[in-house]
């Protein structure tokens, strides 16, 4: 079995790498050959706007995913006349979209922070007032690591917000008072069968998440979390890997944004768990039997951010170093280290 895989960042090395310890071959898309994954799997050289180019990858693979939501739905749906695509657009449309995510949400009844369409200045200020101070205006689309959100604390200040984000169509979002971050990484395969992993705790930095812990126990949160997942599983009719970020407040779950597809905070599952999240990516879109998650130890991630340690094989005695075998630059994911607890 060959999987293609849309992208060949980190997240498609790590996949790629999980699926020749599986047994799998893959072959990522891209336009550059110079990207992470090359360095475990074979690329297809491509415009992901040409269809001689999509066709000519679909007819090396026998099931199709992605690394990130920030494909056109379009490319999603041309896809899959030819091979299976997994996730489907559904999930695409309703994660690349901070607004269309937020209201599908509150469709489920799940709670999100209190937001609102931004489409203007004037939209800005009016939902300032209804709102309230501090608020988080985020473009709609795009947005990841903190970029294209603004924190507003002065009403004074929102033509300069509007201005920082270069008034493309946002939300504003109440600012939530949280106690912790968490999020819960989970997959579903085409039979419907789910597994979910124990809730990881993480720490953000100006956007940037640097540090992942496994688990966080809290077994009420555990069960609400699952709960609130398989709501959105169920809707979407969802396969594969899915993370769910929540914001923790006052023993109650908030909901923040939506993943479909493996995820930086779920790194620490491949040293932490018997399964890792790639592992049951792979398996959920096959269609064969997830792997229940058991936890071997307690585990940390740390981000690695614009600059590489310099490590030797001494010093990973009793770590696990992954260099992403990019080029360093202030604010980038370069790799990652875990580390038992």
């Amino acid at each position: 079995m060959k999987v293609g895989i849309l992208g060949a960042g980190q997240l498609a090395q790590l996949l790629a790498h999980s699926a020749y310890s599986l047994g799998l071959e893959t072959v990522c898309f891209t336009n550059n050959p110079d990207v992470p994954a090359a360095r475990f799997s074979p690329l297809y050289i491509g415009n992901i706007h040409d269809s001689k180019d999509l066709i000519g990858f679909a007819e090396q693979c026998d099931v199709i995913t992605f690394e990130n939501e920030n494909i056109a739905p379009e490319i999603i749906e041309f896809l899959s006349q030819y091979k299976p695509v997994l996730p489907d657009q559904k999930a695409i449309k309703v994660a690349q979209d901070r607004f269309i995510e937020k209201t599908f949400l509150q469709t489920l009844n799940i709670p999100t922070p209190c937001f609102a369409a931004i489409d203007s200045l004037t939209d800005l200020n009016t939902a300032i007032s209804n709102i309230g101070l501090p608020a988080l205006l985020k473009t709609r689309r795009f947005g990841y690591d903190g970029k294209g959100q603004v924190l507003l604390h002065d009403t004074h200040l929102a033509a300069n917000a509007w201005d920082a984000i270069d008034r493309v169509p946002a939300i504003l979002e109440k600012w939530v008072t949280f106690e912790h971050e968490v999020s819960l990484i989970a997959a579903r395969n085409q039979t419907g069968a789910t597994i979910f992993y124990p809730l990881i705790k993480n720490t953000h930095k100006q956007g940037i998440l640097r540090f992942s812990e496994s688990p966080f126990t809290n077994p009420d949160l555990q069960k609400l979390a699952e709960y609130h997942m398989q709501l959105v599983f169920d809707a979407l009719d969802y396969v594969g890997v899915m993370a769910f970020e929540f914001f923790v407040k006052e023993s109650q779950l908030i909901g923040n944004e939506l993943a479909p597809r493996v995820h930086n905070s779920g790194h620490l599952t491949i040293e932490g768990f018997n399964a890792s999240q790639f592992e049951n990516h792979l398996r959920s879109i096959l269609d064969c039997p997830l792997i229940k998650p058991i936890l071997r130890a307690s585990t940390k991630m740390t981000n690695i951010i614009g600059i590489l340690p310099e490590l030797t094989i001494q010093d990973c005695q009793n770590i696990h170093f992954y260099n992403y075998g990019k080029t360093p630059k202030p604010g980038r994911k370069l790799g990652h280290i875990i580390k038992y607890l």
